[in-house]
């Protein structure tokens, strides 16, 4: 029988495990189920919308259309967006609380949300967690509202 050098055994080794699939830990598990249980992301509609009508093209958008308008064209664009861009948003949200949250804490807001004695502490470290939010999802909020005022502003010039 041959013997395997360590290097190709450490070679096979690597190549078994960079598939891009990892075992998910219980803690992260109980964050995403805490996440999508809670709704804690939710926001990104208002977020995006408050987002968009901050930028130049919704001005130009709302020259056109009036400012009433103009929101409703954007809030329908971020509307068809959302199944693209909120699970990973519910992600980001879920390492952020995994970042923050022990595991026996994670796992109790997961059984028991909010209802959970550790809800408080959801409360005290909401700016903490917004943060880790802020860093990790701005790029996905950036192309988000992106595309929502380029897919409006494109349906105006067709008109």
């Amino acid at each position: 029988m041959k013997r395997i050098k360590p290097n190709a055994l450490a070679l096979m080794l690597l190549f078994a495990f960079s598939n891009g699939v990892f075992a998910e830990t219980p803690s992260h598990r109980d964050a995403k189920v805490f996440v999508n249980q809670a709704q804690i992301g939710r926001n990104l509609r208002g977020i995006a919308l408050t987002v968009a009508t901050q930028t130049v093209s919704f001005t130009t958008l709302a020259a056109k259309l009036g400012r009433a308008d103009a929101s409703s064209a954007v809030s329908q664009e971020i509307d068809a967006l959302l199944p693209k861009y909120q699970p990973q948003w519910d992600e980001n949200i879920a390492q952020a609380f995994e970042k923050t949250f022990s595991e026996e804490e994670l796992s109790s807001l997961a059984l028991e949300g909010r209802s959970s004695r550790y809800a408080s502490k959801v409360r005290e470290q909401q700016n903490k967690i917004g943060m880790a939010m802020e860093s990790s999802s701005k790029p996905i909020l950036t192309e988000m509202v992106s595309e929502a005022l380029n897919a409006a502003l494109s349906k105006q010039s067709l008109k």
